[in-house]
């Protein structure tokens, strides 16, 4: 499953949703389109969260900067 940062913001606008009394949110991630409603499926909705957090965090790209010095000035 290939997670983007769009999916993180769909996922958490439905945690917003469901937090401040929206009965159903209707989240499309990784292509499927998912219904939750009520306090177990906020449940849910933050694992997905967590899920999609830590592979984006594995996945994103380092880059790397190396100084170099030599002794005559170049």
């Amino acid at each position: 499953m290939a997670y983007t940062e769009d999916d993180l913001a769909e996922v958490r606008r439905g945690i917003l949703d469901l937090a401040t009394g929206k009965r159903v949110a209707r989240i499309t991630y990784n292509g499927r389109t998912v219904e939750y409603s009520g306090s177990g499926d906020l449940d849910k909705l933050r694992e997905v969260e967590r899920q999609i957090i830590a592979y984006l965090a594995t996945n994103k790209r380092r880059t790397r900067t190396r100084s170099v010095r030599t002794s005559k000035g170049l």
